[in-house]
């Protein structure tokens, strides 16, 4: 019975770090599709618990979101607009986890903010490339 407890922890532990590389994989590799998910996501979580809306209706607003997001982040407007804002954002959650990290230095925060966006705009751009 240990044995197969044992091999249960292992697969649940083997899934759970596959699914975290694949969201890290997914991140650095598709960043355009990361950044309409994620916003997907998160407005339909808002939606619901926040203004209680129906949660079927909280799926569609979230997919046409994505949709909207996906399509306008392949024009060329469209991209550089929401390719500043969410790198900045993502700059922004960068710095921030270090300047926690780093126990309150704000010289962190600004130079992991600095970086961060410097590399998420490259990984923008190359997205938009391949």
């Amino acid at each position: 019975m240990a044995a197969l407890f044992s091999y249960g922890v292992i697969l649940a532990i083997s899934i759970i770090i596959g699914l975290i590389f694949t969201v890290i994989g997914l991140f650095i590799g598709h960043i355009i599709l990361f950044d309409s998910i994620f916003l997907a996501a998160i407005s339909g979580i808002i939606c619901n618990q926040i203004w209680h809306v129906h949660p079927a209706l909280c799926v569609v607003i979230s997919i046409v979101l994505f949709a909207v997001l996906f399509w306008l982040q392949n024009t060329k407007v469209g991209f550089w607009i929401i390719s500043v804002l969410l790198s900045a954002f993502w700059a922004f959650v960068f710095g921030f986890f270090a300047h926690i990290f780093s126990g309150e230095d704000m010289i962190w925060f600004y130079v992991v903010m600095g970086l961060g966006f410097i590399i998420m705009m490259g990984l923008h751009l190359k997205a938009k490339n391949s």
